[in-house]
C-alpha cells in the first residue's frame, strides 16, 4: 500500500526534503566553485577568426592562441599570460602576434563570483608603441547548468587608444540536460572620449558601437569545438579613414573554433 503525500504531515516531510537538498546543493557550488580558481589551467585554442568585442584582431584569417593560468597563494590571486597570432594586422601596427598579461582576484560572497584585475594588452614588432594598459571587473553566478556573468572594462586614456576606452558587457551560458552541448550569447557596448580619430579607431572603428554573439559549444573531455555568430551594428558609412580600422573586419561572420583545455 502506498503512503499518499497529500496527507500534511507527508506534504510537510517532504517540503523540508526538496528544501534541505537545495540548501545543500546552494552551500556547496560556492565550494566547488572556489576551487576552481585555487588551480593552474592551460588552454590552447584554434579559430577562424579572433574576434575581439566583435571586431577582428587577426585581420580576419585563422588564429592560434595559447593561455595560462597561475594561482598566487591560494587566496584569490591569479597571473594569466596568453598569447595569440595577429597576422601582422594593420589593427596593431603589423604586429605578428599579440601576448595579455592579467593579475586579477576572485572572490565569492555566497554563490556571487565577484572579481578585479588588470590587464596589459602588448603587441611585439608593431610599427608604433600601441600596447595599453585595462582596469578590470565584474560579477557571475552558476546554478546547476546556468551560468550568468556580468563586467566592465576601462582602459584608461592612453595615446595608443586615441583617448580612453570603456566596455561593458553581459553572457550567460547554459548546457543542454544529458548532452556535452552548451549555449552562448552574449552583448556589450564600447564607448569613450577621442582624443586622436586615427587612433581610436583600433577599438572603435566606426565610434561608439554594440556588438553580440551566439554560440554552441561541445565538451569532451578536454576538447572543446565551438561555432559562434558574431556581429556588430558599427554602419560602413561611420568607419573612419584610418591604419588601423578596417570595415570588413566588423561585419558579421560565423566562426568556428576547437581548443583543449587542461
Amino acid at each position: 500500500m502506498r503512503t499518499r503525500c497529500s496527507a500534511p504531515g507527508a506534504k510537510s516531510r517532504l517540503f523540508l526534503l526538496v528544501g534541505s537538498a537545495l540548501l545543500s546543493v546552494a552551500a556547496a557550488l560556492p565550494a566547488r566553485a572556489q576551487s576552481e580558481t585555487e588551480r593552474s589551467t592551460l588552454s590552447v585554442e584554434l579559430t577562424t577568426d579572433d574576434r575581439e568585442r566583435g571586431i577582428s584582431w587577426s585581420d580576419g584569417d585563422v588564429s592560434l592562441r595559447g593561455t595560462a593560468t597561475i594561482p598566487l597563494g591560494g587566496q584569490g590571486f591569479s597571473v594569466t599570460g596568453s598569447v595569440a597570432t595577429l597576422n601582422d594586422s594593420p589593427r596593431h601596427g603589423g604586429a605578428a602576434v599579440g601576448i595579455d598579461l592579467a593579475a586579477s582576484y576572485a572572490q565569492y560572497l555566497g554563490p556571487v563570483r565577484v572579481d578585479g584585475g588588470v590587464t596589459g594588452h602588448f603587441f611585439p614588432g608593431s610599427d608604433r608603441a600601441l600596447s595599453y594598459l585595462e582596469l578590470g571587473g565584474g560579477a557571475g553566478f552558476a546554478l546547476g547548468p546556468v551560468q550568468l556573468d556580468g563586467f566592465a572594462r576601462y582602459a584608461p586614456k592612453q595615446s595608443a587608444i586615441g583617448g580612453d576606452n570603456f566596455y561593458i558587457g553581459a553572457e550567460g551560458r547554459m548546457g543542454i540536460p544529458v548532452t556535452p552541448f552548451t549555449v552562448i550569447a552574449g552583448i556589450g557596448r564600447s564607448s569613450g572620449n577621442v582624443d586622436n580619430t586615427l587612433r581610436a579607431a583600433r577599438l572603435r572603428p566606426g565610434g561608439n558601437y554594440m556588438d553580440w554573439r551566439l554560440g554552441v559549444e561541445h565538451v569532451t573531455g578536454p576538447l572543446v569545438i565551438g561555432i559562434d555568430y558574431v556581429d556588430t551594428d558599427i554602419s560602413d558609412r561611420a568607419i573612419v579613414d584610418s591604419p588601423y580600422a578596417d570595415g570588413s573586419n566588423a561585419d558579421s561572420r560565423l566562426l568556428a573554433r576547437v581548443g583543449l583545455n587542461f
